[in-house]
């Protein structure tokens, strides 16, 4: 990772406290600049237009954590679960953003039903990765972790929505295109390992 971008993450991250924690107005118009400055870094770097960089950080305020996407495998008769995102076209393992007021658990089972109309249980936790320190591509300004479950299927029929155009299960060796700023090669690797060997440790990285 560039350390420039590494800076820049810093800078957003010590702005954000800054303005949750900070009574002085002084301060928290410094905090700001800060901020702009921070936003003005992940333009030059992604080449991405600064107004678009400042919407990404819209939602935040409070001290600053990392967010939680949710990543669901789902494997029957020796293949697994993938969805084709409208958004790039490609393929992913079902998931996403982690909810408030649900726990891991019942998120990644959500996230599977309402991204491919299966209906799974008994998500087993397979890794935690940071999304920063893999080759997920694009890199984003924000703080990742990545949560693995390996789930059951339990009943259903695919039903596409308003982001996924497909639903197919794919075996290992024959994976569609993916996703990769959602779900790498390795990942999908990793969810038939532990399938095969359900004592394996977590990957915690």
């Amino acid at each position: 990772m560039s350390q420039w971008l590494t800076w820049a993450k810093e800078l957003q991250a010590l702005s954000q406290a800054g303005k949750a924690y900070s009574k002085d107005n002084y301060d928290i118009e410094r905090f700001e600049t800060i901020e702009n400055i921070s936003h003005k870094m992940f333009a030059e770097l992604s080449g991405t237009p600064v107004e678009r960089v400042q919407q990404l950080f819209i939602p935040e305020s409070g001290y600053p954590t990392p967010k939680v996407d949710l990543r669901a495998g789902v494997i029957k008769d020796n293949k697994i679960l993938l969805v084709r995102e409208r958004e790039d076209n490609c393929w992913t393992l079902p998931g996403g953003w982690a909810d408030v007021n649900e726990t891991p658990s019942q998120g990644v089972i959500r996230e599977v039903f309402e991204e491919s109309g299966y209906k799974v249980d008994k998500p087993r936790l397979v890794a935690i990765k940071d999304r920063a320190i893999h080759p997920y591509v694009p890199t984003y300004p924000f703080h990742i972790y990545k949560m693995f479950f390996l789930c059951d299927f339990v009943s259903g029929s695919p039903e596409i929505n308003i982001e996924i155009s497909e639903i197919g299960f794919f075996e290992l060796d024959n994976l569609p295109p993916l996703s990769e700023s959602r779900v790498l090669v390795e990942d999908i690797a990793m969810m038939f390992e532990h399938n095969r060997k359900p004592n394996l440790t977590v990957l915690v990285d």
